[in-house]
């Protein structure tokens, strides 16, 4: 912008420089040949000429003006969606059940075509791509391809549902290893080989056991708040998807999932834009084994959940349906292909998103499992999950997620000080979990902790939600 400022500048220094000389040219010649009255008609021309040449630079001036405008204002304007080759699904799609035949061609194995301008953007659902989650669900079969034996005992107060990618070993070991012992988890052998992805390749790991007596310790309630806590049983388990290939689940993942009995694997491939798949699949794994859960906690890998301060919070709640979480208000879908969180225009039309709740953790009542799932699969596929399924699915059923304070999508301290008072923190690699864990179970570390004032606690609150 500035080098073409310049270039004008300069030109238009060139041309009046150009029309004085000859404006001094005129002047000499009328002196010498044509007398007075000469003299005046020199000038006259020379003042047409220099009216001419203004009248130029101007004109030369607005085109250049235009020109800017033109561009800068083109540059606003949304792009259109990367063209995508035109399949039901492609890289990262589902694996479709053989008792269900897709609306159009499944090719689970073919490449994405990259856009003609180089871009390399892959979204593999297509504009005509089948978004009726039947077809890949297939609601009235089992589907799993690896559960625990016993899924779900002793009717859990709240289940936490931990979606995982397939190669988070280290997530899942971690989580075991530190908050999952509140949920259930019985760490399986020891750490020794565990030694670089902790950070620490001399020192041999540590992780605290915990006792049966310990489990609400670091909590500020009375004893018969804590009593009331321990009655409420919890279960973890892990929600994974299969890989591309012809080995759906690799040996690894079989023998993770036989030492610790913790692992369900759902028969789709596991990808980031399939994860409202993922998350259906969750529900109707629920909905098949463990109708009786009280509440469902969904949370990331990378997430550190207090245990006992969820179950005090949901104790404390008195709303029958509870949908709660991170809200998000007035979200925009982004249409930049370049963004994570692209969005085509082919899939959600409206300006605002309606109110969701964080995919980072959210919790809901059991008695919404039901419903929220029979509304996803009457609703065209979205590629978003918390915006699926607490937003779009919930506003068809009517429910409204509510924030809590408890919980944020945002990455707080790693302080057993912060943590000790909310209900989870995003963002927290395996070995930060542990050592976390270490200091949340050290009664010393504890006791040095000071009061923190609520504004402390999260960074993020929704301010004028209005309901969407």
């Amino acid at each position: 912008m500035f080098g073409s400022s310049s270039s004008v500048t300069f030109h238009n220094a060139d041309l009046c420089h150009r029309d004085s000389s000859q404006y001094h040219l005129l002047r000499e010649d009328n002196h010498v040949g044509s007398g007075r009255e000469g003299g005046r008609g020199g000038r006259a021309r020379a003042g047409a000429g220099g009216t001419w040449t203004q009248s130029l630079v101007a004109l030369l001036l607005l085109f250049s003006a235009f020109l800017f405008f033109f561009f800068q204002v083109a540059s606003l304007l949304p792009r259109r969606p990367v063209p995508v080759w035109k399949g039901t699904l492609a890289d990262g799609g589902v694996t479709p059940s053989k008792h269900v035949v897709p609306s159009s061609p499944v090719n689970p194995n073919r490449s994405v075509v990259a856009s003609k301008k180089g871009s390399g953007h892959e979204f593999p659902w297509s504009s005509n791509s089948s978004r009726n989650l039947s077809v890949y669900i297939h609601p009235s079969l089992v589907t799993a391809l690896l559960q625990p034996v016993d899924p779900c005992p002793n009717n859990p107060y709240v289940l936490f549902v931990v979606p995982s990618s397939i190669n988070n070993t280290h997530e899942r070991e971690a989580i075991r290893r530190t908050w999952g012992q509140w949920a259930g988890s019985k760490p399986i052998g020891d750490l020794d080989n565990w030694r670089g992805w902790l950070g620490d390749k001399k020192r041999k790991p540590h992780v605290h056991q915990l006792q049966h007596d310990e489990t609400h310790q670091h909590n500020s309630n009375s004893d018969t708040q804590q009593q009331q806590q321990q009655d409420k049983t919890t279960r973890l388990v892990f929600l994974l998807g299969t890989q591309k290939g012809e080995e759906k689940v690799s040996k690894q993942v079989m023998a993770e999932s036989m030492l610790n009995k913790d692992m369900v694997i759902e028969d789709f491939v596991d990808s980031y834009t399939n994860l409202t798949l993922k998350t259906v699949f969750m529900l109707k794994w629920i909905r098949q084994n463990c109708p009786s859960a009280q509440f469902i906690m969904k949370t990331d890998d990378d997430i550190f959940v207090n245990v006992p301060n969820v179950v005090r919070t949901l104790t404390s709640l008195t709303t029958p349906k509870v949908l709660t979480g991170n809200l998000i208000c007035g979200a925009r879908p982004i249409h930049d292909v370049r963004s994570k969180w692209y969005t085509p225009q082919y899939m959600f039309r409206d300006g605002h998103y309606p109110n969701y709740l964080s995919g980072t953790a959210y919790v809901l009542s059991g008695e919404l499992v039901e419903p929220l799932f029979s509304a996803a699969l009457s609703t065209p596929y979205f590629h978003l999950e918390d915006v699926f399924l607490t937003g779009i699915c919930a506003r068809k059923i009517n429910v409204r997620p509510t924030d809590n304070f408890n919980f944020s999508y945002l990455t707080r301290g790693l302080s057993p000080c912060l943590y000790k008072e909310v209900a989870m923190g995003h963002g927290v690699l395996p070995s930060q979990m542990i050592k976390l864990w270490n200091l949340l179970n050290h009664p010393p570390s504890i006791a040095k902790c000071k009061p923190i004032k609520k504004s402390k606690l999260k960074a993020s609150v929704p301010v004028k939600c209005v309901w969407r």
